[in-house]
């Protein structure tokens, strides 16, 4: 079994008892998805679905004809739809894949004391393009539900930070995420970027602050630096400005006022980025 995909299946079975205490997050995403949906007939896609804690299926069935769930963890999936009774909806779709395309050559490298470098260059090369992962696009709406900091996250368990191209690696495997969401969405079609950027792990007072100083308390949090790599909220902005390649296949880019995710063990803030695809 691949090291890397271990963690994230142990943190999805870890984090399965957790739709109760999910549920401002889960409206949060929810209500946006809904808000996204322009007309009968359109058909949502989600990256990194993973248990759906934060996706009521049943509201979003209500908007969207088909929704097709992305994951590596079959299981989840399964998890998901039975929680949600919905294993026999033929509206919903789940599709298992590994969402860089590199996790296995990501594992090898985990493997070594010292880097590869051939192997490495092997890896930036594949990042290259988009990740167009078999799925039955392109889609009307594409949602990236949270799985940006555990991409970012393999490429750690991967290199490790310390690693000279560790910057290098963690841009490549980014920049591939948004040209994967933005390949995916047909012409004049909705994205929606949600990320978690910092937990309580390193900012113990995360859930305590009132709601009416949580952007300020955030603003602190970055300032210091006190935030996942490579999932600063302007810095996720920033890959659909100005002179990105992106940029200009986007329009109507717009950064979310952000919010928390509670999910029992650990509390995250996140930050949600919401634009169109130029027709």
């Amino acid at each position: 079994m691949n090291p890397l995909f271990e963690e994230e299946f142990r943190f999805n079975q870890a984090s399965r008892p957790s739709w109760e205490s999910s549920q401002q997050h889960r409206n949060t995403v929810t209500r946006y998805l809904k808000q996204l949906s322009s007309v009968q007939g359109d058909r949502l896609c989600v990256l990194g679905a993973g248990n759906c804690n934060d996706l009521d299926l049943n509201q979003l069935l209500q908007v969207y004809d088909e929704i097709h769930l992305v994951d590596l963890d079959q299981s989840a999936l399964e998890y998901a739809l039975e929680a949600q009774n919905l294993s026999e909806e033929s509206a919903v779709f789940c599709h298992t894949g590994d969402l860089t395309g590199v996790g296995e050559q990501l594992a090898e490298l985990s493997r070594k004391e010292d880097t590869s470098q051939s192997l490495l260059d092997e890896v930036l090369k594949e990042l290259s393009g988009s990740n167009p992962l078999e799925l039955p696009g392109p889609f009307d709406v594409v949602c990236s539900t949270c799985i940006l900091s555990q991409l970012v996250l393999q490429v750690i368990h991967a290199v490790g930070e310390t690693d000279p191209r560790f910057e290098e690696l963690m841009q490549a495997v980014r920049a591939q995420h948004y040209r994967t969401i933005v390949d995916l969405i047909t012409p004049g079609g909705s994205g929606l970027i949600v990320s978690d950027f910092v937990s309580s792990e390193s900012a113990a007072d995360l859930k305590q602050v009132p709601d009416f100083q949580f952007t300020q308390y955030l603003s602190q949090l970055l300032s210091s630096r006190n935030f996942f790599h490579g999932v600063h909220p302007g810095i996720l902005l920033a890959q659909l400005q100005g002179k990105s390649p992106l940029a200009r296949q986007v329009c109507n880019l717009e950064m979310l006022p952000p919010w928390r995710w509670d999910l029992g063990m650990r509390q995250y803030a996140v930050a949600g980025i919401r634009f169109e695809r130029i027709p």
